[in-house]
């Protein structure tokens, strides 16, 4: 194997291919990234969980295949200028030689037969969205997905496309909708955007991990292709004619909760406030916070009283005024989850709906329900 290729177009590819190379396998080929000069240059990585592989122009001098430690040539190419790469694989001793100039490294490889093949895919359900649009709505429920393995459905983000009747009643035509939904029991997250989509409906949960890594990467402004096949989705990015990156999942098997029956349809209190605000307050108050502390907030006489009290620290509160006279309501939330909702809100204010103090509370935009949180509250003595 022997090629050129540019530092920047290499280690952008790499470093999106790392994201996924792993040291904890008892398989030491997955910490690295697989190598294939042919026609292109292409470029994988593997947790046997999920495989992504890009493929870049490269001058490709001799056609070869070689796995190499991820980390170390990353770190190499780092400290390159931007120049023209050279790389090649020595057979006989199975190192790959480096190239910048006048710097040259020579790295040992990882056995190829010991690096797993590529899944296949096939086109079964497939659509197309904005990767820009998929990044916003992918934001907005990645948070709330569950950290914990002990239930693996709620570690994911559930994707379904839904065909839905026109509001307007002398319409006869149906509009397809992207729904991405993340809850970890604790909390819930639903955004909802309208797609131009003809097939059959789809219902998947997929790891919240894999679509933090996909809109980590910089493909603003392009489409992004998904596939949906048995047991596993394919995300596919061009950044070019020659270039594109496809990243494979398995699907989180298990049946992701019946989200729409845990959203309450009407709500006793509905206060609007100024988001910012809001924000500013909480910030400011919890900034004593520790081991998951809650934030006390006091609905009472046309004001919304913050407060904190730690017993090993100190107490904190703050006060503003609000539009609400109505009974007094008192309720307590994980401080870091309450800010996490307010701050997907991308209005100047915020819908905040309240039935009574250990009731789930519901954060929303003030004219749409494209986008809805879901927050438990905390019980206080």
């Amino acid at each position: 194997m022997k090629f050129q290729s540019t530092r920047n177009d290499l280690l952008n590819k790499l470093n999106f291919a790392s994201k996924i190379a792993t040291s904890k396998s008892l398989i030491s080929a997955l910490s690295g990234i697989l190598l294939e000069a042919s026609d292109k240059l292409y470029i994988y990585s593997t947790d046997l969980e999920t495989s992504i592989k890009s493929s870049i122009n490269a001058n490709i001098i001799e056609q070869g295949r070689a796995v190499v430690p991820a980390k170390v040539f990353i770190s190499i190419l780092r400290n390159f200028p931007e120049s023209k790469i050279n790389v090649e694989l020595d057979i006989s001793t199975n190192q790959l030689k480096v190239q910048c100039d006048k710097s040259i490294f020579y790295l040992n490889t990882f056995a190829i037969d010991e690096y797993p093949e590529f899944p296949r895919t096939s086109d079964k359900i497939k659509f197309s969205i904005n990767f820009d649009i998929f990044k916003k709505l992918s934001n907005k429920t990645i948070k709330a997905a569950s950290g914990e393995d002990s239930r693996a459905i709620l570690t994911g983000v559930l994707i379904e496309i839904e065909k839905r009747e026109s509001s307007d009643p002398s319409s006869q035509t149906k509009s397809s909708y992207i729904k991405m939904v993340g809850t970890d029991s604790y909390r819930l997250s639903y955004v909802e955007e309208k797609i131009d989509y003809s097939g059959d409906p789809i219902k998947v949960a997929v790891p919240s991990k894999v679509l933090d890594s996909i809109i980590k990467s910089d493909f603003s402004g392009k489409i992004m292709d998904i596939n949906i096949e048995e047991g596993q989705i394919s995300f596919t990015l061009k950044d070019s004619e020659d270039s594109q990156t496809m990243v494979i999942s398995r699907l989180l098997s298990g049946k992701f909760p019946e989200y729409s029956q845990l959203i309450p349809k009407e709500f006793k209190h509905n206060i609007i406030l100024n988001k910012e605000k809001v924000l500013e307050v909480i910030r400011r108050i919890s900034s004593i916070a520790q081991d998951n502390i809650p934030v006390k907030i006091e609905l009472v006489n046309g004001k919304m009283i913050a407060s904190m009290n730690i017993k090993e620290v100190g107490s904190s509160s703050e006060e503003f005024e609000i539009s609400y006279g109505e009974e007094q309501i008192d309720i307590a939330f994980n401080p870091a989850y309450f800010i996490d909702g307010v701050s997907m809100i991308e209005s100047e204010s915020l819908l905040f709906s309240i039935e009574e103090s250990l009731k789930p509370v519901l954060i929303k935009h003030v004219d749409s329900g494209n986008f809805l949180y879901l927050l438990m509250p905390i019980r206080i003595s």
